[in-house]
């Protein structure tokens, strides 16, 4: 058969294809968005978690949530606390004066109430740690 005497076809119109790729891409870009803002705020947590502060800060805030209605608990913590902040003579000689007097309420089940002396003894020093800082 010659190419010319080949039946001529109607060509049909192109069919329409819905376009919706601009919906792809406000979905893409909103996900983007959200998921960049999501490392952020975890980003920012983490460095506010880790970020370097001043250990004698959180001890002296320790200090300060002391419940002074448990002698013992009390007792402890200012001995702890107490060694790492003594970093001068004024408080040294503070602290030397106050761990005997707080050995009364260690190691024992059942201990008496602080006594008025020791627990001035504890404000002296915990307001000097903070004078100091």
């Amino acid at each position: 058969m010659n190419p010319q005497e080949l039946p001529i076809r109607d060509i049909k119109p192109l069919l329409p294809i819905p376009d919706i790729s601009i919906y792809f891409f406000i979905v893409i870009v909103g996900i983007t968005i959200v998921v960049f803002i999501a490392v952020l705020i975890f980003i920012w947590k983490w460095w506010q978690k880790h970020k370097t502060s001043n250990p004698r800060i959180e001890w002296l805030r320790e200090l300060d949530r002391m419940d002074y209605s448990n002698s013992k608990k009390v007792a402890y913590i200012m001995t702890k606390y107490g060694r790492l902040l003594a970093e001068d003579k004024r408080r040294e000689e503070i602290l030397e004066q106050l761990i005997p007097r707080l050995e009364k309420y260690k190691y024992k089940k059942d201990v008496p109430p602080l006594d008025d002396e020791t627990k001035r003894y504890i404000k002296l020093f915990i307001e000097m740690s903070h004078d100091a800082l």
